[in-house]
């Protein structure tokens, strides 16, 4: 299996009020080859692989974002803001996936490993707290995603009076700076090490059906120095429902994070926080309720 596409970019960015003579044209050509294999090895067992190139363009509001360049003083509400764009290379990434994917005994499960060699990543940070937020896009020094991701479907039971059945998902997570003058090899900020899910599922076969899921996730740095992390966190929820026969109409009612749990979802970047607990963080969903109904006409 392969392909080849050619990418060509063209972004004409000026900040227009208060008017400005700095205008930024600037155009990309690049190329995206893939090249990957696919292996039966036996009826249960394939294998899968892939070596690809990836392109990311900026998009031309980062241009502004990224700028270095201020309206000075006397400028009313632009007064500080970013008064000319600034460029940005595309983001391109060289990845090598091999994994594989198969039925056995303990039911259907995937193996997934990558590494991907990352150039003018574009990555954001936070220029201005809250409540003048302010987030900034750039192009990084090289970095390095790698990681692995693990599947499994398990049926623990089955009979005349339904299913019972186990989905589990695994991520492992390492994306970091690749000999940055400033960061060294640090860990990029944002992303949990590791990440895991799961869900305990029963299906009748009148319809009914009812869950319990589980999301872990552990540690994760909220600067590019690595100097504070945002706390691990667990959370339970259920889910039960009704699917009528033949899919004209299902309800179903759902309950999150069933403990309540404090924790962080997303964090926006900072460059140094020093050790203190700066509030870059978005939290997540408390307990909450949810419910629905789906009709179907023909």
């Amino acid at each position: 299996q392969t392909g080849l596409a050619l990418i060509n970019t063209r972004r004409d960015v000026q900040v227009t009020w208060p008017a400005t003579p700095e205008r930024l044209p600037q155009q990309h050509c690049d190329y995206a080859p893939r090249l990957g294999f696919t292996w039966q090895q036996t009826p249960q067992v394939q294998w899968f692989g892939n070596l690809s190139r990836s392109v990311e363009p900026a998009h031309p509001w980062s241009m502004i974002w990224g700028s270095n360049q201020y309206f000075a003083a006397g400028n009313g509400a632009s007064t500080g803001r970013q008064r000319a764009p600034v460029p940005l290379d595309n983001q391109t990434a060289t990845t090598l996936e091999l994994g594989a994917r198969g039925e056995s005994a303990i039911g259907r499960w995937e193996l997934t490993g990558y590494y991907a060699r990352v150039l003018h990543e574009l990555l954001t940070v936070e220029v201005l707290p809250v409540p003048n937020l302010f987030v900034a896009e750039n192009n990084a020094s090289p970095t390095v995603h790698r990681g692995i991701e693990a599947g499994l479907d398990s049926t623990l039971w089955e009979g005349r009076e339904g299913r019972l059945a186990l989905r589990q998902a695994y991520t492992f997570n390492d994306f970091r700076y690749r000999h940055d003058p400033r960061f060294g090899d640090n860990r990029l900020p944002g992303l949990p090490r590791h990440y895991y899910q799961a869900e305990l599922r029963y299906e009748h076969p009148t319809g009914f059906h009812a869950a319990l899921n589980t999301e872990y996730a552990s540690t994760m740095f909220v600067d590019y120095a690595n100097s504070v992390r945002a706390d691990s966190h667990l959370i339970f929820g259920s889910r039960v429902g009704y699917d009528a026969p033949g899919g004209r109409w299902q309800a179903w009612a759902e309950m999150r994070n069933l403990g309540d749990r404090h924790y962080a979802a997303t964090v926006t970047p900072g460059y140094n926080d020093a050790g203190k607990d700066v509030a870059r963080s978005t939290p997540g969903e408390g307990r909450g309720v949810y419910a629905g109904v789906r009709w179907r006409w023909d």
